[in-house]
């Protein structure tokens, strides 16, 4: 599926939302584009709108004010132009942490959010000091924006072992990478803004919590937590006492854990389950 310009981003669209409807708003994690909710969209009955966030993809040369805020404003001019009555908000990992910034702008038209293992702090430990954090997504950005031979390389590095391990998923990972890689001589080279990537990672692990701005809201929440970090060797990113620092916060927030990693989870059923859910009101 190809990307429309709305609002001056590129925009991937499934089903269509009839006048006074609901939309699922979708919102992709660091390095991903719209494509990472194809299959998402593909269990929904309700339309999806997922636009590449600036500095990402067919957006990779928008430019938005700085950090989330600066993300938050540029995807709620998409949902003004296209319009919908009621919107839920679904963010998964960095996502998760722009959603109640976007949430807060859309005020009564927000419907609910799905937050996906991000939006929820996790557990403070010296990682999370923002020079750190810098650094971290400073190493991350250099060993992916890069030229590529071929996509599978990019998959691999991109994904790591939650590409490889499960071969019924190998397809869908691919389809991400594809989306996000542009023909650059003889292999490809990933549309990805690496300035606005680390500006943004800093800013989702390091900036005050935002669970507040989804308790004023009013609408429903729903967390999805994996059962592991970025492979299925590897400890969860929200721990139960992250999860239950939450519900201090938002004692109305429902949650579950999933037998998923980070990125795996986006192919779980589960997902597409409290969506609908929260779509259907």
């Amino acid at each position: 599926m190809t990307t429309d310009a709305v609002a001056g981003l590129g925009v991937r669209r499934w089903g269509s939302t009839p006048a006074g409807g609901t939309a699922v708003l979708a919102l992709h994690g660091l390095t991903g584009t719209s494509a990472v909710w194809a299959d998402l969209a593909d269990r929904l009955e309700a339309a999806v709108v997922a636009p590449d966030l600036p500095g990402r993809g067919a957006s990779v040369a928008v430019a938005a004010a700085p950090g989330l805020p600066g993300l938050a404003q540029a995807v709620v001019r998409v949902v003004d132009e296209l319009g919908p009555a009621r919107v839920v908000v679904v963010g998964h990992s960095m996502g998760a942490f722009l959603a109640p910034l976007v949430v807060e702008l859309l005020g009564p038209r927000a419907a609910g959010t799905v937050l996906l293992d991000g939006g929820v702090p996790p557990e403070r430990s010296l990682l999370h000091r923002p020079l750190v954090v810098r650094a971290l997504f400073g190493v991350l950005t250099r060993r992916l924006v890069r030229r590529w031979p071929d996509v599978d390389g990019y998959t691999a590095a991109a994904e790591g072992r939650a590409a490889t391990d499960d071969p019924d998923l190998r397809e869908g990972f691919r389809a991400w990478s594809e989306a996000v890689l542009r023909p650059d001589g003889d292999g490809f080279r990933p549309a990805l803004d690496s300035r606005r990537l680390v500006a943004d990672g800093v800013d989702s692990l390091t900036r005050p919590s935002a669970l507040d701005l989804l308790h004023r809201s009013g609408a429903p929440v729903h967390l999805l937590a994996a059962a592991h970090g970025t492979d299925d060797r590897r400890p969860p990113f929200l721990s139960d006492s992250a999860v239950a620092a939450a519900t201090r916060v938002l004692p109305g927030l429902m949650w579950e854990r999933l037998a998923a990693n980070h990125a795996t989870m986006l192919f779980h059923p589960a997902v597409a389950a409290a969506v609908g859910r929260t779509a259907a009101g």
